[in-house]
C-alpha cells in the first residue's frame, strides 16, 4: 500500500513516517510539504492513502482534498487537525475526508485507520 503525508512541518513528516515504518501493509511513503509537490506526488504515484494536514498555507488543503476526491474517490483521505473549527471540520466531510483526526489527541490511531484501508491502485505487473 502507498502512502502520502502532506504536512507543512518537517517533524509531524518525520514522525508519521516512523509511524508507518512499523505498519507492515505500508509499502511506500511519499511525503510532501506543498500543495504543488503534493498534487503531482498524487497524480504520478496515485498512493491508496493520503495523510493530510488540515492546515497547509492559502486552504490548499481543501483544495487538494476537493481534487483528490473529484479524481480518484476511492482514495483514503485522513485529516489530521491541531485545532476543533468545526467549519473546517464540517468542510472537510463535505468534500468528502474518510476521517478527521486531531494530531495531538488521535495520533496514535493512525497505523489503526491505515490498516483498515483497502489497497486500491495495485501496482502494474
Amino acid at each position: 500500500m502507498q502512502v502520502l503525508i502532506v504536512d507543512s512541518s518537517s517533524h509531524i513528516i518525520l514522525r508519521l513516517e516512523e509511524m508507518l515504518a512499523d505498519t507492515p501493509v505500508v509499502t511506500v511513503v511519499h511525503t510532501s510539504v506543498s500543495y504543488e509537490n503534493a498534487i503531482r506526488l498524487f497524480i504520478e504515484n496515485k498512493p491508496d492513502v493520503v495523510l493530510l494536514c488540515a492546515g497547509l498555507p492559502d486552504n490548499k488543503s481543501l483544495k487538494l482534498l476537493s481534487e483528490i476526491k473529484a479524481g480518484f474517490s476511492k482514495t483514503k483521505v485522513v485529516v489530521l487537525f491541531t485545532n476543533t473549527d468545526e467549519c473546517m471540520h464540517e468542510q472537510c466531510r463535505l468534500l468528502g475526508a474518510d476521517y478527521l483526526l486531531d494530531k495531538y489527541q488521535d495520533f496514535e490511531q493512525i497505523p489503526g485507520v491505515i490498516n483498515s484501508a483497502p489497497i486500491i491502485h495495485k501496482p502494474i505487473q
